[in-house]
């Protein structure tokens, strides 16, 4: 087949469709708003020079004429495009079949609170040949739209489980407790919750050493009011990583923490449950598909610091709870989150839309004849 993808190249998430449907012999085009360039991919960038488009919406709209032309070039047998409001509505807009289109968090919890956004997301999911929500909460908002069950497909893409299955680096001999939280250092992901809380630990005398890996637009106030609370020689900030570091950096962690407060599928807590890190996570409906908080982890309301303190104390004071959840999450990843079974799902899904369309009578998929000419791997447009 021949697949495009219309998805931001620096989302953490677009390399392993792209990566996944590549070794299955499949000719990918990515379309993005951001250019980065991405391998395994001939990659279209949507705008003229670097711009960040969820700081100028109005570039999705004015994208529109361009995403057509590009698509009628490329003419692909279906068109994947990820977040509803965004990539999806330029996809739903260019007017082509087989349509994919994945929800994916703040897309869908952000939207269905306006009257006007919740209209442009159900315009978006009407026109699509197949919804995918990345969690069963997600799957129940879209139903809301009057999107058919037939239509939508429940489905994380999962993980690269065997990577994060490296030994669990020892406790540290000072039994100084590791936290690390791989989460952007802005909203939804609250890291000004996790700091306020951290100060608490801290006030109680409770020894922790806390690592934000990621960076995000509001580092530097993060970093401040670190500062501010006196905790800079407990808190450090990588900056981002690289993707090939993320397994040593959960290997060498004890409790992993996360203050979102709604979430997808979050593939950083299936990461750090795949590596056998003890999650601290917010009670969302997300996470609670993952997580009971009996055993395997700890849940506490989103938003609320003193809340978050207390879980965390608690885990930072039971030790002997870490390993046997560690186990429990590992199984449970493996069984549920495996990358590779999930996309393959997703593939057969996406060989069923596309049998379907070349019966159809009248697609509106450009004839298999017009195909586009050969083209190199990175294309700056």
């Amino acid at each position: 087949m021949r697949i495009c993808y219309i998805v931001h190249s620096q989302s953490h998430f677009a390399a392993p469709y792209i990566d996944h449907f590549a070794r299955r012999g499949h000719e990918i085009h990515l379309l993005s708003f951001t250019r980065e360039q991405l391998p395994n991919a001939v990659n279209h960038h949507l705008l003229p020079r670097e711009c960040d488009p969820t700081q100028h919406p109005t570039a999705y709209v004015c994208a529109i004429p361009r995403v057509r032309r590009l698509v009628r070039a490329i003419a692909p047998d279906l068109v994947h495009a990820h977040f509803l409001t965004s990539n999806g509505l330029v996809a739903a807009a260019s007017g082509f079949h087989p349509l994919v289109v994945s929800a994916r968090g703040s897309d869908v919890h952000n939207s269905l609170r306006s009257h006007a956004r919740r209209a442009l997301t159900r315009w978006v999911v009407r026109r699509a040949d197949l919804v995918n929500p990345v969690s069963a909460e997600l799957a129940a908002k879209i139903a809301t739209l009057g999107v058919p069950a037939e239509k939508i497909l429940c489905l994380t893409q999962g993980i690269d489980v065997e990577r994060f299955t490296l030994p669990r680096v020892p406790r540290r001999p000072d039994g100084v407790a590791r936290i690390v939280c791989t989460r952007k250092l802005h909203r939804p992901y609250q890291p000004g919750i996790i700091v306020a809380a951290l100060a608490r630990l801290a006030a109680a005398g409770l020894a922790f050493e806390m690592t934000f890996a990621a960076d995000g637009r509001d580092g530097a106030a993060l970093r401040a009011e670190v500062a501010a609370h006196g905790l800079a020689d407990r808190v450090r900030f990588l900056g981002g990583y690289l993707p090939e570091a993320l397994p040593a950096l959960l290997a060498a962690a004890d409790v992993y923490v996360s203050a979102s407060l709604w979430d997808g599928t979050s593939p950083a807590l299936l990461e750090a449950m795949a590596a056998g890190v003890y999650p601290v996570v917010s009670d969302c409906p997300a996470n609670r598909e993952w997580l009971a908080g009996e055993g395997d982890g700890l849940l506490f309301p989103p938003d609320d610091a003193p809340a978050l303190a207390a879980a965390l104390a608690r885990a930072l004071q039971s030790p002997a709870a870490w390993t046997a959840a560690g186990d429990r999450n590992r199984a449970r990843v493996r069984a549920r989150a495996d990358r590779a079974t999930n996309l393959d799902v997703l593939g057969r899904h996406y060989e069923r839309l596309v049998a379907a369309a070349e019966r159809r009578p009248g697609r509106s998929r450009v004839a298999a004849g017009n195909a586009a000419p050969a083209v190199s791997m990175h294309r700056d447009e």
